[in-house]
């Protein structure tokens, strides 16, 4: 089966926060994506082209993704993005959706002029793509794990200059749906 690439429209948030939460169910973390998509919308900095889903030929959603702006303290002209969610069905995973979502996102990135793409999770996934540890960088995360932290920089040597703490959204920080309080790193 054949699957596209669209930016999300607003007909699609409900379906895109759905299908997050069927993508994640067997987490040990049930992170409200109703209001991390929402708050991540209401930025000054949200850009739609940057919200993307995957469709199938029935035009059903399968897949999710969608990158932020993030910088590093002291450091603002550093231009980053931060990839956070991304997410498959589980029917429809191993099936090349997430690279595909990945690609678009990093190619709309590219365009924009972005230095590098972060992600805070699945580090061993984002290494198929070629990201590295954003610890080989010297770049941080007060909320991610060193070990969870990667990154890809658009731009060979892009961010030989740049080092220090990571800043993004406080959507983020994965808030639960149970207690609304922010998980710990493990």
């Amino acid at each position: 089966m054949s699957y596209t690439i669209h930016t999300i429209e607003s007909a699609d948030y409900q379906a895109a926060a759905e299908l997050l939460k069927a993508a994640f169910a067997s987490s040990k973390k049930t992170i409200d994506f109703d209001d991390q998509l929402a708050t991540l919308r209401l930025e000054r900095t949200y850009l739609p082209t940057f919200e993307l889903v995957s469709k199938d030929a029935y035009d059903n959603i399968v897949g999710y993704g969608t990158i932020s702006d993030a910088y590093i303290q002291g450091q603002p002209t550093a231009k980053l993005a931060i990839l956070n969610p991304l997410g498959v069905l589980p029917d429809f995973q191993k099936q090349g959706i997430g690279r595909q979502l990945v690609d678009e996102l990093e190619h709309r990135a590219f365009v924009r002029g972005y230095q590098a793409i972060m992600t805070t999770d699945c580090p061993d996934y984002f290494a198929l793509f070629g990201y590295d540890l954003a610890g080989h960088f010297d770049i941080c995360d007060a909320q991610t794990a060193a070990s969870k932290l990667s990154l890809r920089e658009l731009r060979p040597g892009a961010l030989r200059h740049t080092a220090g703490l990571l800043m993004h959204s406080p959507a983020l920080n994965h808030k639960t749906v149970d207690d609304k309080n922010i998980d710990t790193v493990e």
